[in-house]
């Protein structure tokens, strides 16, 4: 009997052993949480990173910038969720919460941004380099609680240092496909020293890497941040960002003469001018391939062609942009893709200023005398709707 009940001790032991040595399973938002916490308790970061993307238009081009970080935690800021300083060469970039300043070593000067317009970060590539979440590191959260977004979590090393590697797939939508990212987490010290995203676009790919290194907790402060602008903008010309007046920003006005167009189309390499089309209404839609909305716009202008071509109305899609060698390689697999009915004119990259052309698809609807009936900014499909009953009306 003692020996029967010394010998299920024994097993029992070894149970216990086996189960207490096998490594407990990492719960993708238990990670989350561990990296929220991590950073809610520091109120500053500084880091050095190496940020490099190709985007969907290059084929084999890859963008690559380095710089130094500083990010200072302020929950109440709703732009970037706090402080950001950031150095690439001769260029510093400074948001204090108020404004954006954009500082210029080689000419000694500084441009001042209102807080709504902080284009001098957010308008430039190295503006993605603050997106590591240490700022707004509620974003893991969320996407560890999103169910349409496939989790994994492996054992990884960066340069002999242990890691979790959290991989992320989500679902194909109707425009991308094979979307995946990637985050390094340093076991040790639950930072993010690595992140990577890759995703594809109408047979075309873009990727995203994200390296950092030289990684410090609580080295600045807020006060230090505005010390050092301070002491730079002491010795700067400071100059406020001037925005288009509105007159400026709009389009050619109801009513006047559209200026002359010349370009040549696609594919024939023949060339066209709008005066060819003396006589008929023109809807002249100025766009470019790696313009989203003037994608989404395409079926609804070939349907526009196809209701009204017989009744007088042409469609001339007007391109500035891709009238070089790349671009035309790729023009074959992007209309396989997104077919156009209607005329291509590629035109001279200046031609647009002509028509105040500053925002991507814009639309004149012409009429049989040359006189411009409508003008549209971006797209949307009431837009398209409203030009719609506008050639009806006019047709």
């Amino acid at each position: 009997m003692l020996k029967n009940i010394i010998s299920n001790i024994i097993i029992y032991l070894i149970v216990i052993s086996f189960i207490s040595c096998k490594e407990k399973e990492i719960i993708p938002l238990e990670l989350a949480n561990q990296i929220v916490m991590k950073y809610e308790g520091h109120q500053s970061m500084s880091y050095e990173i190496d940020y490099r993307i190709k985007y969907f238009s290059d084929v084999d081009d890859t963008t690559k910038v380095s710089a130094k970080i500083d990010l200072i935690r302020q929950k109440e800021d709703s732009i970037f969720g706090g402080y950001v300083w950031i150095k690439s060469d001769s260029i510093e970039r400074y948001y204090d919460t108020k404004n954006t300043y954009f500082i210029n070593h080689k000419n000694d000067t500084i441009t001042r941004y209102p807080i709504d317009k902080p284009y001098a970060i957010t308008g430039n590539t190295i503006g993605e380099s603050v997106k590591i979440y240490f700022l707004k590191p509620e974003r893991l959260l969320n996407g560890a609680k999103d169910s349409t977004i496939k989790i994994t979590i492996s054992e990884d090393k960066i340069n002999n240092i242990e890691t979790w590697k959290i991989g992320y797939e989500f679902e194909d939508d109707e425009y991308s496909t094979n979307t995946w990212k990637n985050i390094w987490i340093e076991k040790q010290s639950s930072f993010i020293s690595k992140m990577n995203f890759s995703s594809d676009m109408q047979g075309e790919n873009q990727y995203n890497q994200w390296d950092l290194s030289n990684i410090k907790y609580d080295s600045y402060s807020i006060s230090d941040l505005d010390k050092k602008f301070d002491d730079i903008k002491q010795n700067y010309t400071i100059v406020d960002y001037k925005e288009r007046t509105k007159e400026e920003a709009s389009l050619l006005s109801y009513g006047s003469q559209i200026p002359k167009l010349t370009g040549t189309q696609y594919t024939n390499k023949t060339e066209i001018s709008l005066v060819d089309y003396n006589g008929e209404m023109i809807l002249l839609d100025f766009w470019y391939m790696d313009c989203f909305p003037c994608i989404k716009a395409i079926p609804h202008l070939n349907d526009i062609f196809s209701k009204y071509k017989d009744k007088g109305l042409v469609v001339i899609g007007a391109n500035p942009f891709d009238n070089n060698q790349k671009d035309l390689n790729r023009m074959p697999n992007f209309l396989a893709t997104n077919p156009i009915d209607y005329p291509i004119m590629f035109i001279d990259k200046t031609k647009p200023k002509d028509f105040k052309i500053y925002a991507y698809p814009s639309f004149y609807l012409i009429g049989k005398n040359g006189e411009i009936l409508h003008s549209e900014v971006g797209f949307s499909e009431n837009s398209i709707n409203k030009i719609d009953s506008l050639i009806q009306i006019n047709i």
